[in-house]
């Protein structure tokens, strides 16, 4: 029994063991799809909003998605090298330096996409483990930090100059300073009281408005997102959840007191800020997102109404980003409460998993 080992059949097995694939990072999925192919998916998604963005704000844009790409890769680099692991490309910190840098201003100077993508990867990525056991949405995560830092430049906006050009926030300013609407972004205009007339819901659904560098164009997002769900990358169910949400509190927080809010006004506040680039890219994370399809809509439905109630009662037009990031701090609980608990184990109760089946 001892030296089963050394009989040839179990002699063919050790071998064909030695020789076997290694199992890839987390998040594991029943499904053809491996990490890196659905992290190729989620870039191919955004290479038509990324292109639009340079062609908007200019080529500078361009510039600052390869700063942060480039930092990611160093920073993930290095720290398998720290950590004396076998270096592997999953293409995950791409995806996160890519969007971190849409969510930036389109006048960010260079060294904003270094420290939030080294914050991003370096601290809520690797820290807590790597790839599918970071808890917080990284790229959010890495924006959060620079509104931490650098608050007034992280609010500058900018305006479209195409093609690959852009109005800088001080001759904005100075243009308008006798007009404070005209250099308004849709949310400035909506919070005033204000309705979106109907060239400027038609300027905000295809980008051609101020805003971050590649959260504007409505049409892309949308497009991308609707790439991902045709692939099967994401469920339709946190996206509409998140929309429908901020689309119901529309309408009811209309401008003119309770259910005034009109059609211009509910697609204003859809289409426009970072609630598609949230909804469909930010929110449906894998590793930091509940495992359950319960508690992806309580999930979900908690992001919305955190965003409107930053939208309309906070101190500033957006939310979208701390909307998510508070969810996810709560994604462990929410997990606790909708597990599926072990046979005979105390504690089922009402929350049990099989509310989903």
């Amino acid at each position: 029994m001892a030296n089963d080992y050394k009989k040839p059949a179990s002699e063919k097995i050790f071998q064909q063991a030695k020789t076997a694939h290694s199992i890839e990072a987390n998040p594991h999925i029943r499904h053809d799809n491996t990490t890196k192919k659905i992290m190729v998916t989620v870039l191919l998604s955004l290479v038509p909003a990324v292109l639009f963005s340079g062609y908007l704000f200019g080529f500078t844009v361009y510039v600052r998605y390869l700063t942060a790409i480039l930092t990611a890769l160093i920073c993930e680099y290095v720290w398998f090298k720290i950590i004396k692991r076998p270096y592997q490309l999953d293409y995950s910190v791409i995806v996160t330096a890519v969007l971190l840098t849409m969510s930036l201003p389109p006048s960010a100077p260079w060294y904003f996409p270094v420290i939030a993508t080294s914050f991003a990867i370096i601290v809520i990525k690797e820290f807590f483990g790597g790839l599918g056991y970071n808890f917080l949405n990284p790229a959010l995560s890495g924006r959060s930090l620079l509104v931490g830092l650098f608050y007034n430049q992280m609010f500058l906006v900018s305006w479209p100059d195409p093609p690959f050009n852009k109005i800088a926030p001080d001759v904005v300013a100075a243009a308008t300073a006798n007009d404070a609407i005209s250099g308004a972004t849709p949310l400035d205009i909506m919070r005033s009281g204000t309705s979106l007339t109907t060239a400027e819901l038609r300027d905000s659904f295809f980008g051609v408005i101020g805003g971050r560098i590649g959260e504007t164009s409505a049409l892309l997002l949308i497009l991308g997102g609707l790439f991902l769900i045709y692939k099967k990358i994401i469920s339709p169910r946190i996206p509409l959840i998140i929309i429908g949400t901020v689309a119901l509190f529309a309408f009811i927080l209309g401008p003119d007191g309770l259910f005034t809010g009109s059609l211009t006004n509910v697609l204003g506040h859809v289409i426009s800020g970072g609630l598609l680039l949230g909804a469909f890219y930010m929110a449906t994370d894998y590793a930091s997102t509940p495992a359950t399809k319960m508690g992806e809509n309580i999930f979900a439905l908690g992001v919305g109404l955190l965003i409107v109630l930053f939208r309309f009662f906070g101190i500033t037009n957006e939310g979208v980003s701390y909307a998510i990031l508070i969810m996810n701090c709560l994604t462990p609980t929410i997990d606790r409460l909708l597990r599926l608990r072990v046979v005979g184990e105390p504690g089922a109760n009402f929350t049990d998993i099989k509310i989903n089946h």
